[in-house]
């Protein structure tokens, strides 16, 4: 399934733009910083990659250059406050499709994101989460996703209306107890299908 990569501070604006996103039903991943945005990248496919220029000590252009020969069809979107020409000819030269200044217009924005491929529709069941590894967790999974497997269930968990404001290493825990607890659930029911035959 496709996924948003923003790469972009966890600034006030970086986290109001991955919680809009996340808000309007895309899966997207928000690494703070091009490191973390290289690690995302090894670990799954996206459809587009926005990476903010304001990034400290990262050159955005340059950054994508290098996910680019990683992920081969992703969109490449710039998101500046100097979108002036100069800044606009070196993405495009970069293969980055889209430059957008700050503050984000999402009019302009969405017509580049939107397609039925790019939305989450997966629902997950108990039996999938069951399933789920340690690595399944931590590299398969977006942000979005890890938190709908834990509002998808009724564990016993009191932040769900928070979760947008946990960091990844939080999501990924809760989703590994969930996952345990799902097992023993399924478990409980495979024992008590025998007892009753």
């Amino acid at each position: 399934m496709s996924r948003i990569l923003l790469i972009a501070s966890q600034s006030s604006t970086g986290r109001s733009l991955s919680n809009t996103l996340h808000g309007l039903g895309f899966g997207i991943d928000h690494a703070g910083d091009g490191d973390a945005g290289m690690r995302y990248v090894g670990c799954r496919q996206y459809s587009h990659v926005l990476i903010d220029n304001d990034l400290t000590g990262v050159d955005a252009i340059q950054l994508f250059r290098r996910i680019s020969k990683v992920q081969k069809r992703a969109v490449g979107v710039l998101i500046t406050a100097f979108a002036n020409l100069n800044t606009v000819y070196f993405a495009i030269e970069a293969g980055m499709r889209r430059v957008l200044a700050k503050p984000v217009d999402y009019d302009q924005l969405l017509p580049v994101l939107e397609s039925p491929n790019e939305m989450i529709a997966q629902k997950f069941s108990e039996a999938d989460i069951a399933s789920f590894s340690l690595s399944d967790i931590q590299c398969s999974l977006s942000d979005a996703e890890l938190i709908d497997v834990i509002r998808s269930v009724d564990y016993p968990f009191a932040g769900k209306h928070r979760l947008e404001h946990f960091d990844r290493d939080t999501l990924e825990r809760v989703v590994h107890l969930v996952s345990r607890w799902c097992r023993q659930r399924l478990r409980h029911q495979q024992e008590l299908t025998l007892n009753a035959g």
